[in-house]
């Protein structure tokens, strides 16, 4: 899954002249959903819960991990966020006092080209090991992020900051702007304005303890213990008893003593953890983690989808919901090599188009789906308002079109039914993840569509921590190492989410690994209009600019969107303050407000 989330798909800003305040967005998700604003209940203390997922977890670098099973762990449960957001994606301050926006000041629009933004930190925070976590913690966090040595899963939005000033503990102050040099925390080319609007999108990341990584070289980050195993202090609401790490992982959790310390009285998690320990398990195959949920074993399953529905309804004592937000099911297209030659898709765009129209997505979605996922016809979900744009029409297969695009491109059938073009068999690669059924289920369709306009297609999955690793570590997508990649993953509701993974300078390279450009795509006018947008602060002329970008995207097709993809969750009645986000928090994020109903049993 990636669902996997990939980290610089992460938050809201839905901006006006309010440049990235909170302003919230007000779509309304398609599907069944029961997704609304967080209002958590006073907790009873004592007890465990348990909560579980069924893909690997190799470590837990929340820095690094573009997989959602990594961060379903360590962002919320033990790294809290400067802020997150709650099921209808309003930003919601954990670490800070107040979320940053031009109303209460905490932003400003300094010039056509420079903004600041005042991070006020609330005050009092301890790390887990009772150390004084102040702004040189998030300023020591920036830089390492901005390093591409340490392997951050993204360096957007920080690339738009010029400097970080420490005004003292508690207040930090982000100085956006130009960058002539071009060579600022993985730009690649010069910044001629450090307007940022989306910055809430981009920088809601988690601190890490400077007193523990100071030593610690950028390059050796990875590999060492606090990343991998082992986390000596951190600021969530619980923190690491012990972790076995694999296809079968378990995170045991115990309460942050000092988690409450600068809380007292705040709106959101103004309280220690409620539970004795929190549990966090993975099962290895799907079919294993129903049947935990089914013997009691497991109070929440994660990462549970349309397919799963049969298998989880009437479950004593548990509840079953599905919920449509900002997660779609796609595949993404390399436009650059594999294996050292360039792949069938690169500098073909006719070829793309016909077989993106070739896929019957509405059969994926009633069979596959149970019909209550969406076809897709454009890269955004109906979700992303407003941005989303209403006038794009219904999806619509069209094999004959997409015949005739491959016959006016060259592509000519042989005998046995495959195309050639120039000496070159229209054949490719399909990946996934491995070991799950309806993705192979997804597969087997779309071979059979592709069938039909004379293609050859063949799988080659992948286990998930190989698949979703990052750049350093070798992963699937990451490095290219794949003809078509399918896969889904939860954004933040704002559009510089989506631009992100198509932006020529987001390319992952040794270099720059920290990129999330998977696909390859280097369209410039894709560059200038995401550029464009998410440097544009009047709400109307950004929206016109994504609009834009949607066209655009539909044309060249570095990916093609499948559906919108209904996340399930499944939930014991004595789990306390579950909230279904269909969003980058992954439900995850109030693990603070967590309890169990029973308290100590």
């Amino acid at each position: 899954m990636q669902f996997g989330i990939r980290f610089r798909a992460l938050a809201l800003a839905t901006v006006g002249l309010c440049l990235a305040a909170a302003c919230g967005s007000s779509g309304s998700p398609t599907g069944t959903s029961i997704l609304s604003s967080y209002k958590p209940v006073a907790g009873v203390k004592g007890g465990q819960l348990v909560y579980s997922d069924w893909e690997p977890v190799q470590d837990l670098n929340v820095l690094s991990s573009t997989a959602a099973t990594t961060q379903e762990v360590a962002t919320g449960p033990l790294w809290a966020q400067l802020w997150f957001f709650d099921p209808q994606n309003n930003a919601i301050p954990d670490m800070l006092s107040e979320v940053p926006s031009v109303a209460n000041g905490d932003v400003k629009k300094i010039d056509d080209t420079h903004m600041d933004v005042t991070i006020k930190l609330k005050s009092g925070l301890k790390w887990s090991d009772g150390q004084p976590l102040t702004t040189k913690d998030l300023s020591f966090t920036i830089n390492a992020i901005c390093d591409p040595t340490t392997g951050a899963a993204s360096q957007l939005g920080y690339s738009s900051v010029a400097s970080v000033e420490d005004k003292s503990d508690t207040v930090e102050v982000w100085h956006f702007g130009p960058d002539d040099t071009g060579k600022r925390c993985g730009n690649s080319a010069p910044l001629t304005s450090g307007i940022y609007a989306s910055f809430l999108a981009a920088m809601d990341f988690t601190p890490v303890p400077s007193h523990v990584l100071t030593s610690v070289q950028h390059a050796d980050w990875a590999t060492n213990s606090y990343f991998t195993t082992n986390p000596t202090a951190t600021s969530g609401p619980y923190m690491v008893q012990n972790f076995t790490p694999g296809p079968a992982a378990q995170v045991v959790m115990v309460p942050n003593p000092n988690y409450a310390a600068g809380r007292s009285g705040a709106e959101f998690f103004g309280h220690a953890p409620y539970l004795d320990k929190l549990i966090y398990k993975i099962y290895g195959d799907k079919p294993s983690q129903i049947a935990g949920l089914k013997a009691g074993d497991s109070d929440l399953g994660l990462d549970l989808i349309a397919n799963d529905l049969p298998a989880l309804q009437n479950i004593t004592g548990y509840t079953t919901v599905a919920a449509t937000g900002l997660l779609d099911e796609f595949l993404t297209i390399n436009l650059d090599k594999h294996n050292g030659q360039p792949t069938v898709f690169n500098g073909d765009k006719p070829l793309r188009q016909a077989v993106a129209l070739a896929i019957d997505k509405t059969t994926i979605n009633t069979s596959l789906v149970h019909n209550i996922g969406k076809p897709m016809n454009g890269p955004f979900v109906g979700a992303l308002s407003p941005y989303f744009d209403k006038d794009i029409p219904a999806w619509q297969r069209d094999v004959t079109k997409a015949n005739s695009l491959l016959d006016g491109d060259g592509w000519v059938k042989g005998s046995d039914g495959t195309r050639s073009k120039n000496g070159k068999k229209l054949a490719w690669v399909i990946s996934t993840t491995s070991g799950n059924s309806q993705r192979a289920a997804e597969e087997e369709q779309l071979i059979k569509n592709w069938a039909e306009i004379g293609a050859t297609v063949t799988v080659k999955n992948w286990p998930a921590g190989q698949f979703f690793n990052d750049f350093k570590g070798g992963g699937i997508l990451a490095t290219g190492n794949y003809d078509m990649g399918m896969y889904a993953n939860n954004w933040a509701p704002d559009p510089d989410s989506w631009c992100s993974t198509v932006e020529s300078s987001q390319i992952p390279t040794d270099a720059s690994p920290s990129g999330q450009n998977w696909s390859r795509a280097n369209d410039s006018q894709l560059d200038t209009l995401c550029q464009q947008g998410a440097q544009e602060v009047d709400i109307n002329k950004r929206v016109e600019i994504y609009k834009k970008v949607q066209t655009e995207w539909k044309d060249y097709l570095p990916t093609i969107e499948l559906y919108e993809r209904p996340d399930v969750f499944t939930h014991s009645t004595t789990f306390g303050n579950f909230a279904a986000s269909v969003n980058t928090c992954l439900a995850v994020c109030n693990a603070a407000d967590w309890f169990n109903t029973k308290g100590k049993a």
